[in-house]
């Protein structure tokens, strides 16, 4: 009985250390990370994202996420050493993504407040106030 408790426990910490180690697929890791992000869970959409980069590093998401990285660092976290990190790697490796302007933008902009910033030039032709 003795050997049959002892097979028991070990074949139960197996499971248990093939269960925490389970690899999801990037839909799986894509989904997770955005519904975390949506719940203002940063650090899980932060877990969510890296894994499915480290994975899924040619994947369908992998450049949105590799952006999210920077973004969710920056925008939502203050932490802007670690988003410059991010947004630096995606535009080496994504130059090409649509994302790569917006990326390049939050690097230049990244920290300022937005009326400190000129994204909306005054045009005084369109300015009705002054009739």
């Amino acid at each position: 009985m003795r050997i049959f408790k002892t097979a028991l426990i070990f074949a139960f910490g197996i499971w248990m250390i093939s269960a925490c180690g389970t690899k999801l697929t990037e839909a799986e890791y894509y989904t997770a990370a955005k519904e975390a992000y949506t719940n203002a869970k940063f650090d899980e959409a932060l877990k969510n994202f890296t894994k499915l980069v480290d994975y899924y590093p040619d994947g369908k998401h992998a450049a949105e996420a590799c952006f999210m990285l920077g973004f969710i660092n920056a925008n939502d976290l203050k932490n802007y050493d670690e988003a410059r990190k991010h947004y630096n790697a995606f535009i080496e490796k994504f130059p090409d993504n649509d994302l790569t302007d917006d990326a390049q933008f939050e690097l230049k902009t990244m920290g300022k407040d937005i009326n400190e910033l000129n994204i909306f030039p005054v045009n005084a032709a369109a300015d009705s106030s002054k009739e």
